[in-house]
Formats: structure tokens, C-alpha cells, sequence
């Protein structure tokens, strides 16, 4: 782990804004320590980032670890920085002067950071980039100086890699509940649209999963297809909704690098539900969802302008529309598109010729159709966002 933080430590990261840097280097220090990294490792890429020598210290004042075998503080002194009554620069016991850091979330504290040296604001944003870092350590070696936190329920646990809150509880919460956070998952949602609400809140409590609910959504991390396949089935299995078949919905979006990244894994998922709504297919993966994996990034306003650009003479013109699809769909078969549409051949020509004057291209030209697949995905997931979950149907209200 000696080249933590320095991948990235050239031209680059100088450029960047302090609050930029110490996000950059917050991000590198706490996935480095999900993938197994020690806290000497942390701090020995602190003296790289910060040009200053790093020491750990107990909340009594005391070394764990040190960069250049210096003393810690009294006490009295670490005392008061972890109860935020002591300033930031402290002197140590070998007489040096150094900037304190409180390394604390909540009730869970892994001690003092200091640096050596006089006080900077980089320096001391810097040092605050490693305290995730260090807590997830602490929790995870089970240090005497670390306190244990208050314990997070599995709603806690997915609700905060929900919103991309991995502090330390929750890594360990999460890797109580058996999620590998070192090879995150990805962030998956279903959604119930049969009658018994009340059945189906209730078989989400008997799975094995962690699951957060929020009436006929809930969202949990899966960490294959196959995975979330057998969930969808076992939630039918005891809704009593097997016959129905498209009562649970179910997506999943990528799978990110680290677990910072289930933030975007889970809006992903999210996307692709409502677009799985709309098209009528029972699950939908990242992995499965063709094209659309170029536009889940894109906010709405970008979708709308590019479906407006490619598709606008015709897109106020359902028949023309759903011409253009069977057309592309059926690779510019005639009878196809006649036999799908219920039209007569001709009037699949006529339609086809309206279509080539309207938007002035022939769609099965390759440019043409990669271009109008992409615009009519992009319109279909404008569709899909407004098919998002949004948990405004009682639980109660089921049988």
C-alpha cells in the first residue's frame, strides 16, 4: 500500500482547489483501508500529501503510531481537542509544535491525529481527509481506543450507502451483515404493484437480506443478477403474487469500484426500475439495459434536448412514433411492421414515407438509426423517471 495517494499526486491534484484536494485524497485513504491497508499506511501517506511528519494518538494523549518516533500529549490536552475545547495547535511532549485533529464520529473515537509543524489550513484539511480512514481502522481492529457506536439496523445500513455515507459504523454494520464492502455490490430496487401491501411488507422482514422499505418500494444491494433474480422470485413466492408475474419489478445498477460509488449505483438502479416499468420487463440490470447505460448519467434537460433534436417533427405524432420503433425494430420489414402495427402494407409505406420527409433521413441508414435508437431510449427514460419510486402508497392499506 506504499503508493496510496501518490497515483494521483502530480500535476493534477497541485491544480486542484484545497477543498478539491483533501476529497480526492479522502476518497484514495478510505478505499485503500476497505482493501485491507493499515493505519501506518494512512499516515505514512499523510507525510507524502502534507510534506509534515503525522503522529496517532489515544484518547489519552498516548502514541499508536508515528512517522518520525516522536511523543504524543498530556492527557489534559488530548482531552480537550477530542472534546473541542482545546485549539488546534498543541505542543508535544518532545517539545515540538504540531496542529491537532480530533479522529471521531459520534460515540466512536480512534484518538488524535497531529501533524508536526506549524498551523496551515491545507495541511490541517489534508489531515482531516485521513479520518475516515483511520476510524474505519480502529472499528475494524477493534482498538481499546476506539468506542463502540450505536448499532445500525439493515434499513440504517442500506439507507446510508443509499445517500454515500460510509462512515466506519456503517462498514462494519455492513460487514456484519455479510455486504463486502471491498468488492461493493450493486445497489438494487424492487417495487410491488399488487394488492396485498400488507404481505408484501411483511415477507421484506422475513428475508436474509438487508432491505430498506418505503411502503411498495425497497431498496438492498445484490451482488449478481442471479442474486437478484432469487429475491424477486422468493417476494412473489410470498406475496402470493407468482401467477401475476409483473406484481415485483426489480433493477440493479452498476457495480462500483468502492463503496462511495453505491451512491450513483443506487440512482442507477433507481432509473432503471421506472424504465423497467414502463417496457414491462420483470428485471433490468445495468448490465442488461443495452444503450441506456450511455444515458443514465444524463439529467433530464440533456435527454430532452437530444430526443427533441432527432425526434421533434414527428414526436407529437403517436402513430408516426410507433412506426418509427416497429420500423427499426423490424430492421425495414414491411409485413412485420404491418402484422405488429395491425396496418395494411401500404399504409406502413405511407407512414415510412412521412417519416423520411419529417425528420429528413432514411432511419435505417446506420448514423441515422444509432441516432434514433439512442433519442427514442432517451424518451423512454424520460418516461422512466417519472415511474420512480416515490413511497406514497400506505402499507397499510393491503389485505
Amino acid at each position: 500500500m506504499g503508493t496510496v495517494a501518490e497515483s494521483r499526486s502530480g500535476p493534477a491534484r497541485d491544480r486542484a482547489g484545497p477543498d478539491a484536494e483533501s476529497a480526492v485524497l479522502e476518497r484514495e485513504l478510505t478505499e485503500a483501508v476497505l482493501a485491507g491497508a493499515a493505519r501506518s499506511d494512512v499516515l505514512h501517506a499523510l507525510v507524502r500529501a502534507t510534506g509534515r511528519q503525522v503522529r496517532l494518538l489515544s484518547a489519552e494523549g498516548a502514541v499508536l503510531a508515528t512517522t518520525d518516533g516522536g511523543s504524543g500529549v498530556p492527557a489534559t490536552v488530548a482531552d480537550g481537542v477530542l472534546a473541542g475545547a482545546a485549539g488546534p495547535v498543541v505542543d508535544t511532549l518532545d517539545g515540538l509544535r504540531a496542529t491537532a485533529l480530533p479522529v471521531r464520529a459520534g460515540t466512536t473515537v480512534a484518538g488524535v491525529l497531529l501533524t508536526v509543524g506549524p498551523g496551515d489550513p491545507r495541511v490541517q484539511g489534508l489531515a482531516g481527509a485521513a479520518v475516515t480512514a483511520l476510524l474505519i481502522d480502529a472499528v475494524r481492529a477493534g482498538d481499546d481506543s476506539a468506542e463502540a457506536s450505536s448499532p445500525h439496523t439493515p434499513a440504517d445500513v442500506v439507507a446510508a450507502l443509499r445517500s454515500g455515507t460510509v462512515s466506519p459504523s456503517v462498514c462494519a454494520a455492513a460487514a456484519e451483515l455479510g455486504i463486502d464492502l471491498q468488492r461493493p455490490p450493486a445497489g438494487a430496487v424492487l417495487h410491488y404493484s399488487g394488492s396485498r401491501l400488507r404481505a408484501w411488507s411483511t415477507a421484506l422482514t422475513w428475508l436474509e437480506h438487508p432491505v430498506q422499505q418505503e411502503a411498495r418500494t425497497a431498496w438492498t444491494v445484490a451482488a449478481s443478477e442471479v442474486t437478484l433474480a432469487r429475491l424477486q422470485s422468493r417476494l412473489r413466492h410470498m406475496t402470493g403474487d407468482e401467477s401475476a408475474g409483473d406484481d415485483v419489478v426489480a433493477a440493479s445498477g452498476s457495480h462500483p469500484e468502492s463503496p462511495i460509488g453505491l451512491a450513483r449505483s443506487f440512482a442507477e438502479a433507481e432509473r432503471l426500475l421506472g424504465l423497467a416499468r414502463i417496457r414491462g420487463v420483470p428485471l433490468l440490470t445495468f448490465g442488461g439495459c443495452g444503450v441506456v447505460q450511455v444515458l443514465l448519467p444524463l439529467p433530464r434537460a440533456h435527454l430532452e434536448a437530444y430526443a427533441e433534436a432527432h425526434l421533434g417533427p414527428i414526436r407529437q405524432r403517436p402513430e408516426l412514433m410507433a412506426t418509427l420503433r416497429a420500423w427499426l425494430a423490424e430492421r425495414g420489414s414491411r409485413q412485420s411492421v404491418s402484422e405488429q402495427l395491425h396496418l395494411h402494407r401500404n399504409s406502413v409505406g405511407y407512414r415510412v414515407r412521412q417519416i423520411k420527409n419529417l425528420l429528413g433521413t432514411d432511419p435505417l441508414l446506420p448514423a441515422a438509426s444509432a441516432e434514433l435508437h439512442l433519442a427514442l431510449a432517451a424518451l423512454d427514460l424520460l418516461a422512466a423517471d417519472d415511474r420512480q419510486p416515490r413511497g406514497d402508497e400506505p402499507v397499510s392499506a393491503g389485505h
